[in-house]
């Protein structure tokens, strides 16, 4: 699990994260940016959906 921690720290770094902002970082805000999807990809609400459809 650690080498997996410094491989995610490596391809931090390759973004322009510093490796003091990584690892001081707290696992769940890690699993929070790990989980991230783009907002096409997210769960809309429905009743904005229905706005955005000029259904309301």
């Amino acid at each position: 699990m650690v080498a997996d921690i410094d491989y995610l720290a490596q391809q931090a770094m390759q973004n322009g994260i510093l490796p003091s902002d990584f690892y001081n970082s707290s696992f769940s805000d890690l699993q929070a940016a790990l989980g991230a999807k783009e907002p096409k990809d997210r769960v809309q609400d429905p009743l904005d959906l229905a706005r955005s459809l000029g259904a309301l």
